[in-house]
């Protein structure tokens, strides 16, 4: 699937490079070069750089996408290549977020939008290095509110976290504010297992049936995204587990977590919007390379440093929206 998926962006970029990364679009992007590095291609992320070019086409800017394929080294040649090649503007996806002060010294005066993975705050400046994204703390609150809901009868609660990338702001941001809200619930929750399997569907069946083998009880399972989530419901399937005996829930609305919650087998998701996120992204990229601010885009916070990008929580109810 990965290779499939960095083939697909790989066509992205050459139809750019093919076409001269010229655009049609008359907006009020014109003469602006915008060069976007992702950390590594996955599903959610090419829909995003997707998004994030056909905005740029709509608003008249040139816009060339390079995968790092996880490398660290690649991303900083490629930060490397957009400061010789002079862009405006870089949107970044950093692979780890802890280089980005590193990252933005190698950009030296050139404004950065980070998107998909947050660094911490005091890596941010107000219009200068700012990030497009969903607040992943609502994320993992939305999950805590689906366990507390459906389970108002009991007072003590055993939950399995499923967590996605070690050192991802949004394995940090969701568990954490699951847990906080769990906490402040007010029932005893008992996190029985907790431990990563990198956003990836295979890793986390591998890692459930690891979980299942020590016969400890659990009520919920919360998985950081929804591919994580159906290789729960995979070790379901091999375990002959029932998935209403302990609910399943993931985050993204991918259109396989959607397809599963239609199935009766997830119950519940969180809608990360990759087409939002794209478009906000270049939206803010705009602004900057022309000196500008980010206040006036729809999301932005008062210290100009965050667009936010909502979560919006699915289950049966309401799935057939997200299709």
């Amino acid at each position: 699937m990965k290779k499939v998926i960095s083939l697909f962006l790989s066509c992205i970029l050459c139809i750019n490079v093919l076409a001269g990364c010229s655009s049609t679009g008359t907006g009020n992007g014109s003469g602006i070069r915008i060069y976007l590095t992702v950390s590594q291609a996955d599903t959610f992320r090419t829909s995003l750089i997707a998004a994030a070019e056909k905005e740029a086409a709509d608003i008249g800017a040139e816009f060339v996408a390079e995968d790092a394929g996880g490398v660290l080294e690649t991303q900083v040649a490629q930060i490397k290549k957009a400061v010789q090649e002079g862009y405006d503007v870089i949107l970044c996806n950093p692979i780890n977020t802890d280089t980005a002060l590193e990252l933005e010294e190698i950009a030296g005066g050139i404004p950065i939008v980070f998107y998909n993975s947050c660094p911490d705050d005091k890596r941010l400046k107000a219009d200068k290095y700012v990030y497009v994204g969903s607040s992943e703390a609502d994320a993992g609150r939305y999950q805590a509110e689906y366990i507390l809901e459906n389970s108002q009868g009991k007072e003590e609660v055993n939950i399995v976290i499923i967590q996605g990338e070690l050192g991802h702001s949004a394995t940090k941001g969701r568990t954490d504010s699951l847990l906080q809200a769990l906490k402040e619930s007010g029932k005893t929750v008992n996190v029985v297992f907790k431990d990563t399997a990198n956003w990836d569907q295979v890793q986390a069946k591998d890692l459930f049936n690891i979980f299942l083998s020590t016969g400890q009880p659990y009520d919920f399972v919360a998985s950081n995204n929804d591919s994580m989530a159906l290789g729960v419901l995979d070790a379901y399937a091999e375990n002959n587990i029932n998935p209403s005996d302990a609910p399943v829930l993931g985050v993204d609305a991918t259109a396989d977590g959607c397809a599963s919650i239609e199935d009766g087998k997830m119950v519940f998701t969180v809608y990360q919007s990759a087409k939002g996120q794209g478009e906000y992204a270049v939206k803010a990229a705009a602004e900057l390379a022309k000196g500008g601010s980010i206040s006036n885009i729809e999301g932005a916070t008062k210290d100009n440093k965050y667009v936010y990008v909502p979560f919006e929580r699915v289950d049966s109810s309401n799935v057939s929206q997200y299709k």
